[in-house]
This record gives structure tokens, sequence and C-alpha cells, in this order.
């Protein structure tokens, strides 16, 4: 009786091992299920962040180009108003040349789509992606730049009609298009106004200039990068 009261005992303890082992086998299972699951819809979240951040990207990238052809268009009444033979036949010729250091239109990056991925990035354990690493980085150094260049353009602007608007009473005819005041032709052609040209223009061609093509530049690049990533089965 003892004999088998203990193989009974014994059989009991290894099904009940057996039931132990089936449960947590299922646990793991069922774990390793949600697990994927999660990394799915994460990795389907991820990707509808970067279709957002694309198509900001490409709202970008058309934007940049046109300020740089308003850029470039203007580039040439730079160098003809900052040369030595500049007078009020020019300005008469040209009548471009009295608004040049006194309008531009800034413009900002789009920021949902990097907003998206830098909440996605702080809100999940994301593994080394050098794609998403380097769209954070150059987002950021960018966006820093160009509002800072806008600023300094948007400060010497303010400067420029504020000195104007203190100092220089013909300022009125100026903005209603009444150009033939002789003493705004004469600030006009004035060393002094030369000088702010100059300011201006390396603001404008020393700075923002290079910055956009450089965003420009690397936007073709990450939208390549983009489009096979998105396009991957």
């Amino acid at each position: 009786m003892a004999l088998l009261s203990k193989k009974g005992i014994f059989k009991y303890i290894t099904y009940g091992i057996g039931e132990i082992i089936l449960v947590v086998i299922g646990i793991l299972i069922a774990v390793s299920i949600n697990n994927k699951n999660q990394e799915r819809a994460a990795q389907k979240k991820l990707r509808s962040y970067l279709q957002v951040y694309q198509q900001d990207l490409q709202q970008d990238t058309l934007v940049v180009g046109q300020v740089l052809r308003y850029v470039d268009d203007r580039k040439e009444f730079f160098k003809l108003f900052l040369s030595d033979t500049v007078s009020a036949k020019t300005y008469q010729e040209n009548r471009q040349g009295y608004g040049l250091i006194l309008s531009y239109s800034p413009f900002e990056l789009q920021q949902k789509g990097i907003n998206l991925l830098e909440n996605y990035v702080n809100d999940n354990e994301v593994e080394q992606d050098t794609l998403i690493s380097s769209i954070l980085a150059n987002h950021r150094i960018f966006n820093n730049l160009l509002n800072e260049t806008n600023q300094r353009i948007g400060d010497d602007i303010d400067n420029n009609m504020l000195y104007l608007k203190e100092n220089q009473p013909w300022i009125a005819d100026l903005l209603m298009g009444k150009l033939t005041n002789p003493d705004m032709i004469s600030y006009f052609t004035s060393d002094y106004y030369r000088a702010r040209l100059a300011v201006h223009s390396t603001l404008v061609y020393g700075n923002l200039e290079p910055l956009l093509k450089q965003i420009q530049s690397t936007n073709t690049e990450t939208l390549g990068l983009l489009e096979k990533r998105l396009n991957k089965k």
C-alpha cells in the first residue's frame, strides 16, 4: 500500500509539474504574440508618421525652391546697385532697387511630421535607426539655422524701415510709389545707403542662400531614402 501510495503521489506531482509547464509555455506564447502584435502596431504607426513627414518634406522642398528662385531673381539687382556706376538713372530704369532692403518673405519648415517622429522616439524603445536619427538631427539643425537667419534678415529690414521712418520725410512718397523726390534719389545713390545694401546682401547671399541650397540638397536625399523605406514590403 505504501509503495502504491508513493507511486500515486509521484504521478500526481509529475502531472502537476506538467500542468505548470504547459501554463508557463502558454503564457510565454501569449506574451510573444502580444509583443509581436505591439511591434507590428508600432511599425504601422511609425510608417504613418514617416508618410506625414514625407509630405511635409515635399512641401518644404517646394517652398525652398520658390524662395531660392526669388532670391536668385534679385541677385543681379543687388550687383547692379552695389556697383560703382549706380546713378539716379539706374534707379529710374530699375525701380526694384528701392525695395531691395525693405522686403522679404520668411518661411518656416513644416513641423507636424517631425513632432510625430520625435514623440514616437520618446515613447518607444527604438533600435538604432539611422534614417530616423538623421531626420531628427537634420531638422533640428536646419530649423534653428533658418529661424536665426530669418530673424537677422527681418531685424535688418525693420532697422532700415525704422531709419527711413525717423529720418527721411519722403518715406511716404516711397511707400506710395512716388519716386521723383530729389532727396530720395540722393539718399539711394549715397555711400550710406550702399553700405546698408551691402550688409543686407551679405545676409541674403552669404547666409540665407547657401543654407537654402543645403536644405534643398538634404531634402532631396532624404526623400529618396524615405521612398525606399516606405516602398519596402
